[in-house]
């Protein structure tokens, strides 16, 4: 949008006086100088050309002015109603239904501020309530399904959980969630955890060998007793590095727990993961 095309819109409003005009303009301007340039520019041209005029201190839209505002700016809001809803007719979806809603609230709130939009908006909409009402009922059709959905999902997901599939909890991996691994390894009484760290994960690797609390078993497969988790801790938090690009698994008893891009996974069947979740997280 212009300027002088912002300026009728804003007059068009209420009789503006030139201060309340620089006063909307100016952020989008480096100095007050610029924005006073500008301002004057446009002014000078909107009151030669006759589309604005000034009482006193006010400025105020003429009727060419006025129509102006009604054709090329007002409109629009319209225009985009109008292509959103042409759009979805010819799709026949609801692709565009956010977007519809949206513009439509905008326009009636906008109305509620300007009540020459309703008069411009029964003249120059192209769609029809008709359109608005089919809308609603594909809306209601698919909100229908959706919830139709839901209920079988929910469901299935009982049965699963019946039947003691596998899930996962989710943790931020920091020292609060390290102790979590200290506090199941106490619930399986278990002094030592087994640490297994892919091959291609040589920095990973490289890190565990440099430290003696973890002791080697395989080429990838590393031994932590329990007493020096600290130790691991300060390892592993000594720089973001490790926190982010580490990744390796943790095996503690029947519970898989993987350690990767900052996060810290508890695996294992769903009536575990829930006693994890209600009695460590």
């Amino acid at each position: 949008m212009t300027l002088s095309d912002s300026i009728l819109l804003n007059i068009g409003q209420h009789k503006t006086t030139y201060n309340d005009l620089l006063t909307r303009i100016l952020p989008n301007y480096s100095s007050k100088a610029s924005a006073k340039a500008a301002l004057s520019r446009s002014l000078k041209n909107l009151l030669s050309f006759e589309d604005v005029k000034k009482e006193k201190d006010y400025y105020m839209l003429t009727e060419k002015g006025k129509l102006i505002v009604e054709s090329k700016l007002k409109n629009k809001i319209l225009i985009n109603i109008n292509d959103l809803i042409k759009n979805t007719r010819e799709k026949e979806n609801l692709e565009n239904i956010e977007e519809i809603i949206k513009h439509l609230q905008i326009f009636l709130e906008r109305s509620k501020q300007d009540s020459t939009l309703l008069k411009i908006g029964k003249t120059g909409s192209a769609f029809y309530i008709r359109d608005l009402e089919l809308l609603k009922q594909k809306l209601e059709k698919k909100t229908s399904y959706f919830a139709h959905l839901n209920k079988v999902l929910e469901k299935q997901i009982l049965i699963f959980q019946e039947q003691n599939f596998e899930d996962v909890a989710i943790l931020n991996l920091d020292s609060s969630s390290i102790n979590n691994i200290i506090k199941l390894a106490n619930f399986y009484n278990i002094s030592e955890i087994l640490i297994d760290c892919t091959s291609s994960e040589e920095k990973t690797i490289k890190m565990f060998e440099e430290n003696y609390v973890f002791v080697k078993k395989t080429s990838n497969v590393f031994l932590l007793n329990i007493e020096n988790i600290d130790v691991f801790k300060k390892i592993l938090f000594s720089n973001l590095e490790n926190i982010l690009k580490t990744r390796f698994k943790i095996y503690v008893n029947e519970v898989v727990i993987k350690i990767e891009h900052g996060k810290l996974y508890f695996f294992g069947p769903h009536n575990v993961i829930v006693d994890i979740k209600e009695k460590f997280l």
